[in-house]
């Protein structure tokens, strides 16, 4: 209690009230030039320093900038690695392909034939003909917009749902921006960029569609898809455009990889047979559904199903 009555009874320290007193009566000498120049030196000085020392502390040290550029080089080290990989894939995959067509062209020109129909449906090979274009582009940003908001571009949701009303509306072969889908494709998203089988891609984003035109316009304008983009468009701003082309040339994916593989007893036809539980489907059965669902396109959702695969 009785610091808090010091306290507000005499607020002022009593050396203060003194020194102000004697200046109020003029017994105190004024401060000379030199003092005045002292503390403005001094300031300008401290000035000075701290902003030194704020540059220093903000800049990168040389340590920080020699391991950013060997991440850089590494990276790029990397980056040509996968490319040179990559092509080197193709080429062997051109030339099983070569191959495998002089093998079977005059031994057994059927099994060729399924072979190539085989390889159009899971995606390993290129593929030409008339199809139709989609396109889908993100909203405008606006005049001094630093960002756009995320609803207002493009998403994998959005592509999803184009490729899979494509596929129910008859398309053979599918490609986004060169990216030939697979029934083992995954479209998906990592921040704010949309990978197609773990490759990036950048917009607008072209959807390439091999099939009839006609019946691709008018299965495709049967499904939601266009009142989905409508709504986009409308809401969000962002842009799509559709257009029938007389040819398209969708690349190959290479060969596919075998995940696994079931004998089928051509004897066992029907739950009947012996050792199969009654009420379950028989091991034929069961084996024609996996490769349906496996070897075509001919699924609305196997884009989605590809994902599923791959995670």
């Amino acid at each position: 209690m009785t610091l808090l009555t010091e306290v507000m009874d005499r607020p002022l320290d009593p050396g203060y009230a003194e020194a102000a007193a004697r200046r109020t009566t003029g017994q105190e000498p004024p401060r000379r030039t030199g003092t005045w120049v002292f503390v403005a030196v001094l300031a300008v000085a401290l000035g000075f320093v701290t902003a030194a020392a704020t540059i220093d502390l903000r800049a990168p040290q040389g340590a920080a900038i020699e391991a950013r550029k060997v991440l850089e080089k590494e990276i790029l080290d990397r980056r040509e690695q996968v490319d040179a990989l990559s092509a080197q894939a193709t080429a062997v995959s051109d030339e099983i392909e070569t191959l495998q067509t002089e093998a079977l062209a005059d031994v057994d020109p059927a099994l060729l034939e399924t072979l190539q129909i085989d390889g159009v449906a899971s995606g390993s090979l290129a593929v030409t003909g008339p199809g139709l274009v989609l396109t889908l582009q993100d909203a405008p940003a606006g005049v001094g917009a630093d960002d756009q908001s995320l609803n207002e571009k493009v998403q994998d949701s959005d592509l999803q749902r184009v490729v899979n009303a494509l596929w129910a509306s008859g398309a053979e072969a599918i490609a986004i921006n060169g990216q030939r889908l697979t029934p083992l494709s995954a479209i998906r998203s990592a921040g704010e960029a949309i990978l197609v089988d773990l490759q990036p891609l950048i917009g607008p984003y072209r959807v390439e569609a091999i099939g009839d035109p006609a019946t691709l316009e008018t299965e495709f304008a049967r499904s939601d898809a266009p009142g989905y983009l409508s709504i986009l468009s409308s809401k969000w701003g962002i842009q799509s455009s559709r257009i029938s082309q007389g040819k398209l040339s969708l690349p190959g994916d290479g060969i596919q990889r075998l995940f696994y593989a079931q004998a089928v007893d051509s004897t066992a036809t029907t739950g009947d047979e012996p050792g199969v539980p009654t009420g379950q489907d028989s091991p034929s059965t069961q084996g024609s559904e996996s490769l349906r669902s496996s070897t075509g396109p001919a699924g609305a959702d196997s884009s989605l199903a590809g994902q599923e695969s791959t995670e």
